[in-house]
């Protein structure tokens, strides 16, 4: 158990010193503030006409007529999105960076198991990740306050908020498998441009009619109606993230780490 806390000590200190959280934070603001520009913007005749692109585009999403409830289901849909980018570039750096800043051999002879150095990483990346979604609700209410929705009653947000909960959820879930990638390409290269392909991927899914199936196309489609997930997509979610932390794990325990 001292092992497991020092282990996590080391790794908080480790992101603390860096400036990802930052940036990751600052991130966070910005999503749910760019929500509310649209909706200022597609409800404004004047700015619409000066922004003609940005109303057209804000129009065509459906802001001007954006409520609480949709606001909230908007916001599901941007962390399964864009919070799934967020997630791989914290897991990456927290994985890659031993690897890019050669530290790898120095943790690794550190007398402590290999497994519980994996288990203080991945709890860094939750904890890290939950904080950034609690950042992202906490803005987003305030962007709703700000720009005035209609349709606020306390059942509708909150059952909002349980929706973005149970999206990150999935999101975190899914992602874990790009530890391994970040640590068998030694650093964050790989699982950032598996991303980008991961997200095609999901996209086809859902267009061919099995995205509640394809692990990464899950969060997506649950943030825009969990009626569309069913029992078998809850299990695919709990499946990834657990083979990919095994995954992980057996790569950290069995892989040469010579170099």
């Amino acid at each position: 158990m001292n092992n497991m806390i020092n282990m996590i000590w080391v790794e908080r200190r480790k992101a603390v010193r860096s400036r990802i959280p930052l940036w990751t934070a600052v991130f966070s603001m910005l999503l749910p503030v760019v929500i509310a520009l649209m909706i200022l913007i597609s409800r404004n005749p004047e700015i619409s006409r000066k922004l003609g692109v940005i109303s057209a585009k804000a129009d065509l999403i459906g802001f001007s007529t954006t409520n609480w409830e949709s606001f909230m289901v908007l916001t599901a849909q941007l962390v399964a999105t864009a919070g799934f980018f967020m997630f791989i570039v914290i897991l990456s750096w927290i994985f890659g960076r031993e690897f890019a800043d050669q530290t790898v051999k120095d943790l690794l002879a550190v007398p402590v198991p290999r497994s519980t150095i994996l288990v203080a990483k991945f709890i860094v990346y939750a904890v890290w990740s939950m904080a950034m979604i609690f950042l992202i609700l906490f803005v987003s209410l305030l962007m709703g306050m700000a720009v005035q929705l209609p349709g606020a009653d306390i059942n509708v947000v909150w059952e909002g908020i349980v929706l973005v909960l149970i999206t990150v959820l999935f999101v975190i879930l899914v992602v874990v498998p790009f530890a391994l990638l970040a640590s068998v390409g030694r650093g964050y290269l790989l699982p950032m441009s598996l991303a980008v392909v991961t997200l095609i991927l999901a996209n086809i899914a859902i267009a061919l009619g099995w995205g509640d199936l394809f692990p990464w196309s899950i969060p997506g489609l649950f943030s825009q109606n969990k009626n569309l997930v069913g029992s078998a997509g809850y299990l695919v979610v709990a499946a990834t993230g657990l083979l990919g932390w095994w995954a992980t794990d057996q790569w950290w325990k069995k892989a040469d780490q010579a170099r």
